[in-house]
């Protein structure tokens, strides 16, 4: 396992957790990232952590990463089951997302979310 891919299953454990301590420590300070929420990014881990807070007011969501793909300019894509609950735990959606990230010094710095990895 290369050491991106150890940061990135750390990444997912904490998120599935709901760890966000342990989850900003593997993000970059000024990290951007996609509100599936509200539209549009989030930039910042105290960004990260108000759009973490209203997102778990809202629904639970769980990212189970299936399979890491290296690509050729050092991003890793990475295809994972993701589940949606709402707050009574009832099943919104169960669901392959792709999830591309983008590294700065061995910290995320950016998370893409596409379709087919042909998009990335």
């Amino acid at each position: 396992m290369t050491p991106r891919i150890a940061l990135l299953t750390r990444l997912y454990d904490a998120y599935n957790k709901g760890d966000f301590d342990a989850f900003a420590a593997e993000l970059d300070p000024a990290v951007d990232w996609p509100d599936q929420i509200g539209g549009g990014r989030v930039v910042g881990v105290e960004a990260m952590r108000a759009f973490w807070a209203r997102r778990d007011g809202m629904v639970r969501v769980e990212a189970a990463p299936m399979d890491f793909t290296v690509l050729e300019d050092g991003r890793i894509a990475v295809a994972t089951n993701q589940t949606v609950h709402n707050l009574e735990g009832r099943l919104w959606s169960d669901s392959c997302v792709r999830h591309i990230y983008t590294f700065q010094d061995e910290r995320v710095s950016r998370m893409d979310i596409v379709e087919r990895l042909d998009e990335a």
